[in-house]
């Protein structure tokens, strides 16, 4: 009826042509079908008006074939395996990340979020997707960005904050020991409250912490051979200087200079250790 009543306002020609309305009628509706259907039997949201579709419903289904299991199909960090996990997936609806280049407070950049991905972090059971194809990945992380409102906020995103380059000594190995000395008695003044004196994740302000999304949250094992945002010498400086948003370890630039959290880093290399 509502369509018999939309053809009666076109031009006579068009209105008296019942065979034209029979054949575009079926199309119309299968077309309308294809893009709202998935999305109204999944319980999920429509694409942004200013998301390309295309990409964004490429990007639902690398989502639901990859992700949904801890992310939860409406990204909200509720999948299925979620509640067993110690590290809970992360809420996409929030729009708050740990690992990013940006600074305190700030969204990560799309590199930020493709390092993430391909690497994996940690410890966690977030695993390596480094065998998807680019234009997979281009396409999940715009749907992920379709998740939150924050990613529409011009004053959240920001540049990547410049930071120094490795110095050579710790990169030679010739200062690491000089450095790990100075870096472990700074360790004990900022770090093991925490972390505890042995950098494993025991110190006395251990118990009782929690995120922002009020889940527990233990301190890093520094001793454990890989990190969540890295085993390299200046991912470890990023963290210490950056902090991770959402959680309660802060950024300590600004607060301590650049050689003081190559120290920093130095100690907790020296801490590593190989895993039984």
């Amino acid at each position: 009826m509502i369509f018999a009543s939309f053809a009666s306002n076109f031009p006579r020609g068009i209105a008296a042509s019942a065979m034209i309305q029979n054949t575009f009628l079926p199309l119309w509706l299968g077309l309308a079908w294809l893009i709202v259907g998935p999305v109204w039997l999944r319980g999920g949201d429509p694409a942004p008006d200013d998301t390309d579709l295309h990409l964004y419903l490429q990007g639902r289904f690398v989502f639901e074939k990859n992700c949904v299991l801890c992310h939860g199909r409406s990204g909200r960090g509720d999948g299925p395996w979620a509640e067993e996990l110690i590290d809970k997936p992360r809420n996409f609806r929030v729009g708050i990340f740990k690992f990013r280049s940006t600074p305190c407070g700030f969204l990560p950049t799309d590199d930020d979020l493709r390092n993430t991905i391909r690497s994996g972090i940690s410890g966690t059971a977030m695993p390596k997707f480094d065998t998807l194809l680019e234009n997979d990945l281009t396409a999940v992380l715009t749907y992920i960005k379709s998740l939150s409102r924050r990613w529409k906020d011009k004053a959240l995103h920001a540049k990547p904050v410049e930071l120094p380059e490795v110095p050579d000594g710790l990169l030679r190995g010739t200062d690491l020991a000089a450095r790990a000395a100075a870096g472990r008695s700074l360790f004990l003044l900022t770090c093991a409250t925490c972390h505890g004196e042995t950098g494993r994740g025991d110190g006395p302000a251990a118990k009782g912490l929690v995120d922002v999304w009020e889940h527990p949250i233990v301190p890093a094992n520094l001793g454990l051979p890989h990190h969540k945002s890295g085993d390299s010498m200046d991912r470890l400086f990023r963290t210490i200087a950056l902090g991770l948003d959402g959680t309660p370890m802060v950024g300590f630039r600004g607060t301590l200079q650049d050689d003081q959290i190559w120290n920093l880093v130095a100690y907790i290399k020296s801490l590593e250790r190989p895993q039984e």
